[in-house]
């Protein structure tokens, strides 16, 4: 089984995106749709290092912003969880793929679902500064830009973001038990090393969520079946055993009827339970 501490030397988080999407299901267990996701939006977000999740209202903004100006945004990075953060710490501290720079886990402003690297960020600044998007410099991390209202968003998602992962772990290492504080301390840290890249228990053999191409499989038909036996969706769904955009909104539609699951139409390990999958 492959850890995040055997990733320190591949130069590429996209390869713990198992665990990464986990942590961002918690999360909005933790406090619900403290993220959503923005692949809907008129965007290229290609690669499995790049996870397309905003702040809500970071997100209606960047919508206005990409309408304004008529044109797709090709976005280089987005929200980063602890796990990416932990990798290009540790890639930093050790002078490994060519990182200059990087935050302790838990405090990056990329962890805060604020935050983008942007194609183009010359052409795309008039356009995001009229929706509260700035520029964080022209000669230190040149494509980077926050989103500030800080009237409509939380400032506390790095914490959230720990805590997620020490909920996570606890719920799959219940004789090893973190304490769930939000602080990336020693002992938090030597268990995220330990994890494994693919993600904790039945969720680890695939999450399943709306791409292209589609997922397809027997573990979709399952998902499938189990939403038309909760008997709480209003979406009409065959089951085809495709992952298909009728089956991420009847999904949708099952989170939000819990009232306790993030509404972001993934099937994380919480949403697994709830199925009874």
């Amino acid at each position: 089984m492959e850890t995040v501490k055997d990733l320190i030397g591949a130069c590429n988080t996209g390869l713990a995106r198992g665990l990464s999407l986990q942590i961002i299901a918690v999360m909005n267990s933790l406090v619900p749709n403290v993220l959503v996701n923005f692949d809907d939006l008129n965007v290229d977000v290609e690669g499995d290092q790049l996870n397309p999740f905003l702040q809500p209202a970071a997100k209606e903004s960047l919508r206005f912003a990409i309408k304004k100006r008529g044109k797709k945004l090709h976005v280089n990075s987005a929200y980063r969880t602890v796990v990416q953060q932990y990798l290009l710490h540790q890639q930093f501290q050790r002078g490994l793929c060519g990182i200059t720079a990087a935050a302790f886990p838990g405090t990056s402003n990329h962890e805060g679902g604020l935050a983008l690297d942007v194609q183009d960020p010359d052409g795309w600044e008039p356009f995001f500064e009229q929706h509260n998007w700035f520029r964080l410099g022209r000669h230190f991390d040149f494509p980077h830009f926050d989103f500030i209202f800080h009237a409509a968003t939380r400032e506390d998602l790095g914490s959230i973001g720990v805590k997620a992962f020490q909920r996570l772990w606890n719920q799959n290492n219940p004789n090893d038990r973190l304490t769930e504080d939000g602080d990336f301390g020693p002992q938090t840290e030597a268990r995220l090393a330990d994890s494994p890249v693919t993600g904790f228990g039945p969720s680890a053999r695939r999450l399943l969520r709306l791409e292209d191409p589609r997922m397809h499989g027997d573990d979709v038909a399952e998902l499938q079946k189990a939403l038309l036996k909760a008997k709480i969706i209003k979406v009409d769904i065959q089951v085809t055993g495709t992952f298909d955009m009728a089956t991420e909104k009847a999904l949708k539609q099952f989170q939000e009827a819990t009232k306790r699951l993030g509404v972001d139409g993934i099937v994380g390990p919480m949403t697994l339970k709830a199925l009874g999958l």
